[in-house]
């Protein structure tokens, strides 16, 4: 899994959002499928504040997009910490902007010649996925390249 036939080194995007469940999926990844190699790219699609927009403050608006500003910026200095620390130290780090996380997900894993995808899951039954929609179902189901979710069955929900 270390290279393509080409000598190009095996891309995988792993996709992250605040949550334990990425955490846990990073680590997961680390353990049982990174090798010497391969090129890692976090992937983290900010919160999209486009549908409340108008029934918003612009101040309150503003606060928001601060807010998400910020909480990228950190899980950007985390994970790239947490990868050098673990021996990656060219991973990238990665933040497209748009109304649906799986879309982007799956469009920069294309543009980035991603071999597979990682994905944690937050163990949601069927009714909450139903009515709440799956971020890792949406990359499943449209991503043309392997997709491995991987849940944390001992999390609490």
């Amino acid at each position: 899994m270390a290279a393509h036939a080409n000598d190009q080194p095996f891309v995988v995007v792993l996709a992250v959002d605040p949550s334990e469940h990425s955490e846990f999926t990073f680590k997961w990844y680390l353990k049982h499928i990174h090798q010497p190699g391969n090129q890692l790219h976090i992937v983290h699609v900010p919160e999209y504040w486009g549908d409340v927009a108008r029934i918003m403050t612009p101040g309150k608006l503003h606060e928001m997009y601060e807010m998400t500003k910020r909480e990228t910026e950190r899980l950007r200095q985390n994970y790239i910490e947490w990868s050098m620390q673990h021996g990656v130290e060219d991973a990238k780090f990665a933040h497209p902007h748009g109304h649906d996380a799986w879309h982007e997900i799956v469009k920069y894993a294309e543009k980035v010649g991603a071999g597979v995808i990682v994905i944690g899951s937050r163990g949601q039954g069927k009714l909450k996925r139903t009515f709440l929609g799956s971020v890792s179902d949406s990359v499943l189901h449209h991503s043309h390249v392997p997709v491995v979710v991987c849940r944390n069955k001992d999390a609490q929900h």
